[in-house]
């Protein structure tokens, strides 16, 4: 699964009946997010009708795109202080930090290459290949990691093959697929930072920034929410078999003050993770 088929954005357009609203999202987007965000808005009981429109290429473009009269109203991605500052943050993370999770992807003739690393400074040998756009990049680099930035018309697989870096760091929901006979998944370590993922609006559209924070609310308050998180993910968590790997913390420093991380109800238990 290519990352841009997760950080997906939404593009919402209001119509004339206060009881509807029409729904548009790029094309190639992880289902989660566009079943997350029929369920939120539906229970604010507005009428929703799905168009799926061409992906938009990247995240900057996505931001830059919000409040746009042919752009976007709603995106979402991996918060920062310098996102936040250019759009107003439904401040709940909706994928319960899980992106904060990595799985190194490596070559397979250096699959042990980190057989013996128990916490962060051991990486600091290592190259991690990382997309130019991403914040991953930004937190790598801040922890003093040696990072490979490509673009988004890369092949970074065939980098990590021809030895341009030795690992790619993947979500723990991506990592599963993109195993071949020259790449395999690290079995040795997962690397974690406390990360965020929120929906985004325009800095002045307050009216579907309450509708998105109510809906996610109620979905969390009722259950719905974690039915549908668990129904896209519980099985790759599963699989991740994290409590057969070391977990390698990292700071994140992009991670603005107004993240809610003393609310244990909007993340992954880490304890529970490692059963």
């Amino acid at each position: 699964m290519n990352r841009c088929l997760l950080i997906g954005c939404l593009l919402i357009s209001f119509v004339t009946s206060a009881e509807s609203l029409t729904v548009r999202y790029t094309a190639g987007g992880h289902p989660y997010v566009t079943e997350l965000l029929k369920l939120v808005l539906s229970k604010s009981d507005i009428t929703i009708k799905s168009v799926e429109i061409e992906e938009i290429p990247s995240q900057t473009r996505g931001i830059r795109l919000l409040g746009e009269k042919d752009g976007v109203d709603v995106f979402w991605t991996v918060t920062s202080s310098l996102t936040e500052k250019k759009a107003k943050a439904v401040l709940i993370p909706i994928v319960k930090g899980l992106m904060g999770y990595r799985i190194p992807l490596i070559a397979q003739n250096k699959k042990d290459i980190f057989l013996h690393v128990t916490h962060s400074g051991q990486l600091s040998p290592f190259i991690f290949g990382l997309r130019e756009d991403w914040a991953d990049t930004a937190i790598f680099k801040s922890n003093d990691l040696k990072t490979f930035a490509y673009g988004q018309s890369a092949d970074p697989m065939n980098m990590l093959i021809n030895g341009r870096f030795d690992a790619l760091p993947f979500e723990l929901f991506d990592f599963k697929g993109f195993e071949n006979s020259e790449i395999v998944q690290d079995q040795h370590i997962a690397i974690r930072y406390p990360s965020a993922v929120y929906f985004f609006v325009a800095k002045n559209n307050s009216v579907l920034h309450k509708h998105i924070e109510s809906g996610l609310l109620k979905a969390i308050s009722d259950g719905s929410f974690d039915t549908l998180f668990n129904q896209h993910f519980s099985t790759v968590i599963k699989q991740a078999n994290l409590h057969n790997r070391r977990i390698i913390e990292l700071k994140n420093p992009l991670l603005p003050l107004s993240a809610p991380i003393n609310d244990a109800h909007y993340w992954l238990d880490k304890n529970k993770l490692k059963q």
